[in-house]
């Protein structure tokens, strides 16, 4: 398809729809809701029912079916063609490509990197993790509004992905020597997930690699203490690793750099 006639679906941050330069308008909740949820199907079927409980939720229509026929109509007069709106057995299927859904297109940049981060190459995952991260935005762990407001499970993976996407990041910067900028990310990371104990291990990982052990373990001290009061919980065993190689004044060597999701 024409780049300049494809669509795309803007999910992450501000929704928008568009063709080229071109924003289309897609006004009323329902009529976005639609978008969206048919959008993250990434040009598979979505099953008529699926629809009505999204766009509907506790209030269906009495007839669910001509409801639904009336708002793809409406949506399909919305973006300007009515193949972009195709009907299927059981349901319908928008007809855009995976790389043109923001939030489908981060998934897959994010399991790229993580994939190259197993596979021992950072440069190659801070690439596309970079490139993942950036996508993603600000307020990583917030799930996508207009996301959450048609397939609430959706935004939560999501918003796991991104906590998870930038980590793995930082675990590639931290392997190719740049615990500056790990650092600087994690410390933007623990502003908006301040118990993610993932991201404080790395984050003591990065201030040590910087001589930085102090403030590492006062890092730990202060995370230690919120779980407690907050949640009536303890560190988790990787974090209290890490704090007793710290108080051992070991530093981790580049590849033995933990990978896994905590």
């Amino acid at each position: 398809m024409d780049g300049d006639a494809r669509l795309r679906v803007t999910l992450l941050g501000a929704f928008r729809a568009s063709r080229g330069d071109a924003a289309l308008p897609v006004p009323g909740a329902r009529l976005r809701g639609l978008l969206v949820r048919l959008a993250l199907a990434g040009g598979r079927a979505v099953e008529q029912g699926v629809l009505v409980d999204a766009i509907w939720a506790e209030d269906p229509p009495a007839g669910p079916a001509h409801a639904l026929q009336t708002l793809v109509s409406r949506l399909r007069r919305t973006l300007g063609s009515a193949g972009d709106v195709a009907q299927v057995a059981g349901g319908y299927r928008l007809e855009v490509d995976v790389a043109d859904v923001d939030a489908l297109r981060f998934e897959q940049l994010a399991a790229a990197g993580r994939d190259r981060l197993r596979a021992g190459d950072p440069n190659a995952a801070a690439a596309v993790l970079g490139e993942a991260v950036e996508l993603w935005g600000d307020r990583p762990g917030a799930e996508p509004a207009v996301v959450a407001a048609v397939a609430p499970a959706a935004a939560t993976r999501l918003a796991y992905a991104s906590v998870e996407a930038v980590a793995d990041l930082a675990v590639a910067e931290l392997s190719l020597g740049r615990a500056g900028e790990a650092a600087a990310r994690l410390t933007a990371l623990l502003a908006e997930q301040p118990v993610h104990e993932r991201a404080v291990a790395l984050l003591m990982d990065a201030l040590a690699a910087q001589g930085r052990q102090a403030e590492a373990l006062a890092l730990y001290e202060r995370v230690r203490e919120t779980l407690a009061g907050v949640l009536g919980a303890d560190p988790g065993t990787a974090l209290r690793e890490r704090h007793l190689r710290l108080l051992r004044a070991e530093r981790p060597a580049a590849d033995t750099i933990d990978t896994a999701t905590a």
